[in-house]
């Protein structure tokens, strides 16, 4: 089911309310007695009937006068309106104004009906249809020099795109950049139609947070214009998004306010005769009650929706409800039925919606093997939705919302993990999930864009760079600060399509062709003798609905053996206290070991009891808020050692990405070291040192030099000399960095402030001095992503520059993912609050223990014990 949100309220007041007041026509009727020909007097009917709950009366009355003056196209048009839940009547009202606006002359009516008549053809399945008007939508707004062309024609694709399961990415940059930088203040119904496709855009793009925004912003306007419907439709919005926050994090108190939601969505829809919605709000009761009542509600949610893909959403519903209730046999004779309602040419959402149950209800009725098969051709059709977007985050969002499926499936397998096979599909399953964008960055990196595509790119970067020269001054009025945010949120989607672009453009065959998912033997091969890899996968005990929902699980893998271990918290449980423990952590006070202890014996212990001898090494791949966690710091009891002092550890991405790493060692460099230290960045006052190495993007502060930093870039080229190089000050500018040869080096070493932006982390960076001109001096994970660090060993001493965005299955997007896209072997972070000093003693003793050929990991290890042992945090 694709249902969200939040709950914003509707109130009804005044002229707004709906009513039993006698006469609520009277209005219109004299309106129309004055100015019959006008598109108010139409509108009057259209509005009293929806807002009113008289859509019948407004239908009779708008029919009644066509059949006096069939003359007059705006009554054709809003009869339309009024019959939007019969759309074949919707068509046909729609067809007869387009006709009546052509033989009046009226370009502007006539692009109108034919943009109304796309939208009834997209609901009807008809989609090649439907593509022909956009083309007749864009000719007469050419014809009538339409300012606002551009905007009615990228609405148009945009909503085609989305319900086809197109680029939905591109389409919502489209909207944004013909958008106008003020609301349409005088073309009302344009306005409204940009919101709506704004936040359907997002929330198919897996950006809930900016989709409850849009769906706001559209209720808030409808109700300034007592359009209930419409504002009743943006509450649907709202409730889709909530119901997305509950597959994430299925608590029984979330449930019960989308239930609560729903049924309040209920009671307006019939309060204003709104059909579909009362369907909707049906359809999501179905799933949060049991026995009878759901029963009655998906009954009824088949009766009141009319296209198929809705009718399909009841039926996918009514599946889930019969193999919860015992009969999995039924529910795939009821999926049968979706099926062929779902058939190609219908939307490709409700294909994968039937294709995700049917995989759940063939593991209960069916064999292993067509349970297999029906499992991959579900997991098959999300990837081919998903792969048809473009943008990293794009891609990634979406994949996101359907990660719950993959959850699910290796959950299941691995309930039954004594069956030959079920392990090693389990975790295929789960690695097909991990950092899939990452891998297909790294896949891509070799693409060679069009030089046309190009210089494009570079312009607009350049634009992004002149507002972030701006921004980062703290002193730049609030007014000045929204206004150019705005400016900046457009450039940024314009970037990041032009990016996707160049890529695919550049890319050959073979580029295009995304590595398949390690295999558990291909792992097992490639482990060393003294290596585990441990393989986190944080999912919820019991699903949104109230039924499996996939488990937490730990996968310990050594050459000789696999052991699985179900965890004893589930993503519900982990994330509050992961949470907790570092608050706690950051404090430095001690304060941290009982909860540190806790957190290994449900996720360690018991796998860490099974290793055989000899295993020193730890390869981590974490999950969920388990990004998020520092495992070195967790020790089997509170009075004993941190699991850093026991063991290497090194964590990564996925264990894909790790077999790649492990057959493409660190190439070997010319020079060990390019370091970067105490910059001088746009908004440093030069004056008090700064104490920590940070700041916040979206609300700048004055920077304070950084004079450790320097100390540790120092000491870090005397450690390992050998033409190594130290940039400080000035001369650890941008413009250096974009431009050196970084292949040279070994090893980058960072010593700078960081930015960060969880809410957009493409707006992440390093900062370094701000020259030439055209540069801002904020080095982006845009930025980053663009350079060539095949190979290199990236150190990033700056404070939670290992945190960032995190996102089911595909990890933390922020710094480090960035240096990984770009090449990086190797990225040394943190997840806390670095103190100047403090990093530059870390660092000093990281780099003696380098410069004796240590390996990264055994280094950081040393170092961090003799901190701890000379008494720092």
């Amino acid at each position: 089911m694709r249902l969200t949100a939040v709950s914003f309220v509707l109130l009804f007041a005044g002229s707004a309310a709906v009513s039993a007041a006698a006469s609520p026509f009277g209005p219109c009727d004299i309106g129309f007695a004055t100015a019959p020909a006008s598109e108010e007097a139409a509108a009057c009917f259209a509005t009293v009937g929806r807002n009113h709950g008289l859509m019948s009366e407004g239908v009779r009355r708008l029919e009644a006068l066509i059949a006096t003056r069939p003359d007059l196209p705006w009554l054709r048009f809003y009869l339309g309106n009024l019959r939007w839940e019969s759309p074949r009547l919707a068509e046909t009202a729609y067809r007869n104004a387009a006709a009546a606006f052509a033989a009046a002359g009226d370009l502007e009516g006539a692009g109108r009906a034919h943009a109304a008549l796309h939208s009834i053809l997209l609901r009807l399945g008809r989609f090649a249809e439907a593509e022909r008007e956009i083309v007749r939508v864009d000719e007469l707004a050419r014809r009538a020099a339409d300012p606002l062309r551009d905007l009615r024609v990228a609405l148009l694709r945009a909503k085609q795109q989305r319900l086809q399961g197109g680029d939905m990415q591109r389409a919502y940059a489209a909207i944004l950049a013909a958008r106008p930088p003020r609301p349409l203040e005088r073309a009302y119904p344009l306005e409204r139609d940009t919101l709506e496709e704004l936040a359907n855009l997002s929330f198919e793009l897996g950006r809930s947070h900016e989709a409850r925004v849009w769906y706001l912003q559209l209720s808030k306007l409808a109700l300034d214009r007592d359009e209930l419907r419409t504002a009743a439709n943006a509450r649907y919005g709202a409730l889709r998004v909530l119901v997305e926050e509950l597959k994430e994090l299925p608590r029984a108190e979330l449930r019960r306010d989308v239930e609560k939601e729903a049924r309040n969505l209920l009671d307006l829809a019939h309060r204003v005769e709104h059909r579909e919605l009362a369907g909707r709000a049906h359809l999501a009761l179905g799933q949060l009650t049991h026995g009878r009542e759901a029963q009655d509600h998906l009954a009824q949610c088949r009766a009141d929706m009319v296209t198929p893909a809705d009718r399909v959403s009841c039926l996918h519903a009514l599946a889930r409800l019969q193999r919860r209730e015992g009969d999995p046999e039924e529910a795939l004779r009821t999926l049968h039925a979706a099926f062929d309602l779902s058939r190609p040419g219908q939307s490709p959402w409700s294909r994968a919606d039937v294709l995700r149950e049917r995989m759940r209800a063939s593991w209960d009725a069916l064999s292993r093997e067509e349970a297999l098969a029906h499992s991959e051709a579900a997991l098959d059709w999300i990837e081919t939705i998903r792969d048809q977007q473009s943008g990293e985050a794009g891609r990634a969002g979406l994949h996101s919302l359907w990660a719950e499926d993959y959850y699910w499936l290796a959950g299941r397998l691995l309930q039954d993990r004594e069956v030959p096979g079920n392990v090693a599909e389990a975790f295929g399953v789960i690695e097909r999930l991990r950092a899939r964008a990452l891998l297909e960055s790294l896949a891509a990196a070799r693409a060679q864009p069009a030089a046309r595509d190009g210089v494009r790119h570079e312009r607009v970067l350049q634009g992004i760079a002149r507002i972030q020269r701006r921004l980062l001054d703290p002193d730049l009025p609030a007014p000045e600060r929204d206004k150019a945010l705005d400016e900046l949120r457009k450039l940024e989607i314009a970037e990041a399509s032009l990016r996707d672009l160049l890529v695919r453009e550049g890319q050959t065959p073979a580029q295009a062709a995304l590595p398949g998912a390690a295999l558990l033997p291909e792992i097992q091969q490639a482990l060393a003798p003294d290596e585990a890899l441990l393989s986190f996968q944080i999912g919820c005990d019991e699903g949104p609905w109230g039924d499996f929902g996939g488990g937490s699980w730990l996968l310990v893998v050594t050459r000789g053996q696999v052991g699985v271990h179900r965890l004893r918290r589930d993503r519900v449980a982990l994330r509050p206290a992961v949470e907790l423990f570092n608050g706690l952590f950051e404090r430095r006070d001690g304060a941290e070991a009982r909860p540190a202890a806790g957190l290994y014996q449900e996720l360690l212990a018991e796998g860490l009891r099974t290793l055989p001898p000899g295993i020193r090494r730890l390869i981590l791949v974490p999950d969920d808020a388990l990004h998020q966690l520092p495992f070195a710091a967790l020790r089997p009891s509170p009075g004993a050692l941190p699991l850093a002092y026991r063991q290497d550890l090194t964590t990564v991405p996925s264990a894909t990405l790790w077999l790649r790493w492990r057959r493409q060692p660190p190439q070997v460099s010319a020079e060990p070291l390019l370091a970067l230290a105490d910059p001088r960045p746009l908004g440093e006052t030069g004056g008090r040192p700064a104490t920590e190495r940070a700041a916040i993007f979206n609300h700048p502060v004055p920077l304070g030099p950084l004079p450790y930093a320097r100390r540790e870039g120092k000491a870090a080229v005397r450690h390992l000399d050998a033409g190594s190089l130290l940039r400080l000050g000035d001369a650890a500018s941008e413009g250096f960095f974009k431009t050196a040869d970084l292949q040279r080096f070994a090893i980058l070493h960072f010593a700078t402030h960081a930015v960060l932006d969880d809410e957009h982390p493409d707006r992440s960076g390093v900062l370094l001095t701000a020259a030439p001109e055209t540069e801002d001096g904020l080095l982006q994970l845009r930025e980053i992503v663009a350079l060539n660090l095949t190979g290199r060993v990236v150190v990033l001493s700056s404070c939670r520059s290992a945190s960032g965005t995190m996102l089911r299955g595909e990890g933390v997007l922020g710094l480090a993912r960035a240096f990984f896209q770009a090449g990086a072997h190797t990225v040394v972070a943190s997840l806390w609050p670095l103190r100047d000093d403090e990093g530059a003693a870390l660092f000093d003793r990281f780099y003696e223990h380098l410069a004796r050929g240590e390996s990264v990991a055994a280094a950081l290890q040393a170092a961090q014990h003799e901190r701890a042992a000379a008494g720092a945090p």
